[in-house]
């Protein structure tokens, strides 16, 4: 009889933990979508690895729902429809996206629903469509492990690359560093020649920036004295432009007003200087002729008549 009594108790107490445990999970489905809560769509191009049904969705960091439905989109094979259910008061707008995220130390893959912004509409079905669809990110599916294997294996291939790069070129890295240990020890040698150098060229330098600061008070002055000194050279050059062209504008206004006179003048000098040139052109040749008969008879000339010739 007391055995009787400790098996019902036992019995009891393994049925109550049983439906403890099912009323727990009772009520992490009935919290996690907040009971009739609101379905949406997802669909992703390629793998979802790591996402199961129950999986859960976070809404900016938060638990409001679960994976409820995976399956392969009817008319594209290479897309995955995912149905969600989550709470009645989800902020799920129009510009929301949804993606496959790694959530913790422990990497337990979620689907995360981004808040959007708040001046746009809530996300409702559009015509045709019985559940709302929640567009998904740019690159949002595929497997998160495999990408880190991907990542680990371009890791360990670029290490292989840097290992026969070294490898391939052993001897030309172990002159360069023989020739940088060349270099340094010659640079130790003659750090007191180095130093000079630096010196001198720091000296170089400073005569520069002494020259510089000369130039430019130089030309600080000659600006000052060219607006401030009328004995300077521009003030001079200055004032004799302006003579030149007070000069040059009397010459105009005089020119101008006796341009006619001074026209029929030239015209009329031009044409005494062409009688001139031919009376004087007649004269030579009146000369010309003159030394001509000299020449020939002399004595004729002189004492006049014709002079008999000798035989």
């Amino acid at each position: 009889m007391e055995t009787r009594a400790n098996y019902l108790i036992v019995g009891v107490f393994v049925l109550g933990l049983i439906a403890a445990l099912l009323g727990f999970i009772y009520w992490m489905k009935h919290d996690s979508d907040g009971g009739a809560g609101k379905e949406y769509h997802v669909i992703l191009d390629g793998s979802v690895q790591g996402i199961t049904v129950a999986s859960p969705v976070m809404f900016n960091g938060i638990r409001f729902g679960a994976v409820r439905q995976i399956e392969l989109l009817p008319e594209d094979t290479r897309k995955v429809r995912i149905l969600i259910s989550v709470r009645q008061d989800t902020p799920v707008r129009t510009n929301s996206h949804a993606r496959i995220s790694q959530q913790g130390l422990a990497g337990w893959v979620a689907m995360e629903i981004t808040p959007g912004t708040p001046d746009m509409p809530m996300l409702q079905a559009k015509p045709g469509e019985r559940i709302p669809v929640i567009l998904a990110d740019p690159g949002a599916s595929g497997s998160l492990f495999a990408g880190v294997s991907d990542a680990a294996g371009q890791a360990s291939a670029l290490a292989v690359r840097l290992n026969n790069l070294i490898a391939n070129n052993e001897d030309s890295l172990r002159r360069t560093v023989t020739n940088l240990e060349t270099f340094t020890g010659m640079m130790a040698e003659r750090k007191d020649d180095v130093a000079a150098v630096i010196q001198n060229v720091r000296q170089l330098s400073e005569k520069l920036a002494a020259v510089s600061a000369k130039i430019d008070s130089a030309v600080d002055r000659l600006a000052g004295e060219s607006s401030d000194n009328p004995n300077s050279i521009v003030s001079q050059v200055q004032q004799a432009a302006i003579s030149i062209r007070q000069l040059s504008e009397k010459l105009d206004k005089s020119i101008g007003d006796k341009s006619g006179a001074l026209t029929q003048q030239a015209d009329r000098s031009l044409r005494e200087f062409e009688l001139l040139a031919k009376d004087g052109r007649r004269l030579v040749d009146s000369l010309d002729r003159v030394v001509q008969k000299i020449d020939r008879n002399p004595a004729g000339f002189l004492l006049g008549g014709q002079q008999s010739p000798k035989y």
